[in-house]
């Protein structure tokens, strides 16, 4: 142990960073470790610019008067608690896993790496500009201020875009994702990245009709490649299908689909409003009749197409009724 318990703190707590941020403190001529402690903590007081305590007590479920800073201190080397939403990522990079393996903070060692004056502190950026979960041509078309369409997408989603609830693609809401699964909404990080790195690997639905587990298991997907990036590269070859209930090749044999037109969004469309079967597996016009309103109703032309579409309408059922019970028992993980 250090002979000054700060010194533990590291790069988690900056002395003449905590007294700049904090004249008053330095006014008094305080000493800022035990002013931090004793009032700066529970005040909400940032000890560094990478640690916001009032987050991380929320984020990670602490006893009330349990120290935020104490407890990071305690396990940073698990990498299981980020100390800021923005760091969510470090632990899972190369030198976040190295320093893991080696029983040190992982967070520390991305800040050792990449904080610089300069550089702008982005490892969801790491994450999701090789991921192929960014549709570039979806996101172009979506973005509509003029001064954000010179930004490269991956760029602009990590900087702007997932904070304002944008998609990266139409095959991943972030907003139904995070109802979904409550927990990114109390981490208040990037719902894209935390697919990425942990919904994948869970089974996690990015949206109700893409079915991840299922999808691996029925293609061929490369083991370093999230199941919605290879279904976003390969949804135009007419071969790869969604879910267990689309059948794509079944499908395109019954209709009229050119060339490099991805069928589910065919489907998604002309299923709508015609009530077509996507596969032998789902009757489309039992289920409306059963469950929806017609196609005759009034006003029912005035909702989006995918809240028209009777596969759709019987997955988002489908998919709330599996949270629901999941989310009846213990939390996610």
């Amino acid at each position: 142990m250090s002979a000054r318990p700060e010194d533990d703190a590291g790069c988690w707590f900056g002395a003449a960073w905590y007294l700049t941020r904090n004249p008053d403190i330095a006014r008094a001529g305080l000493d800022p470790w035990a002013h931090y402690l004793a009032y700066g903590e529970p005040e909400g007081r940032k000890p560094s610019p990478w640690f916001d305590p009032a987050w991380y007590r929320g984020a990670h479920g602490l006893a009330p008067g349990e120290s935020p800073l104490r407890h990071f201190l305690a396990h940073r080397a698990t990498g299981a608690f980020p100390p800021d939403p923005a760091l969510f990522a470090a632990a899972h990079l190369p030198e976040g896993r190295a320093a893991i393996a080696r029983g040190q903070d992982p967070y520390a060692a991305y800040l050792d790496a990449h904080a610089t004056p300069e550089h702008e502190l982005l490892p969801d950026l790491v994450v999701l500009a090789p991921s192929g979960l960014i549709d570039a041509l979806y996101h172009e078309r979506n973005r509509t201020p003029p001064v954000e369409t010179v930004l490269d997408p991956a760029l602009h989603y990590c900087r702007i875009g997932w904070r304002q609830d944008r998609l990266p693609s139409d095959a991943f809401d972030p907003g139904w994702y995070r109802r979904a699964y409550p927990e990114i909404a109390r981490l208040r990080i990037n719902p894209l990245t935390h697919y990425a790195l942990v919904g994948d690997a869970a089974g996690r639905r990015p949206v109700p009709w893409f079915d991840p587990g299922w999808y691996r298991a029925a293609h061929d997907v490369p083991a370093d490649m999230t199941a919605l990036a290879h279904y976003l590269r390969h949804r135009r070859s007419g071969l790869v299908s969604p879910n267990a209930l689309f059948d794509a090749g079944w499908y395109r044999a019954r209709h009229a689909i050119a060339e490099g037109v991805d069928p589910f969004a065919h489907y998604l469309h002309h299923g709508a409003v015609r009530d077509i079967d996507p596969s032998p597996r789902f009757d489309a016009r039992l289920w409306r009749h059963r469950h929806m309103a017609p196609l005759t109703a009034p006003g029912l032309h005035d909702l989006p197409i995918e809240r028209r579409n009777p596969l759709l309408h019987h997955l988002r059922y489908m998919a709330g009724l599996t949270l629901g019970a999941r989310q009846s028992g213990p939390g996610p993980a």
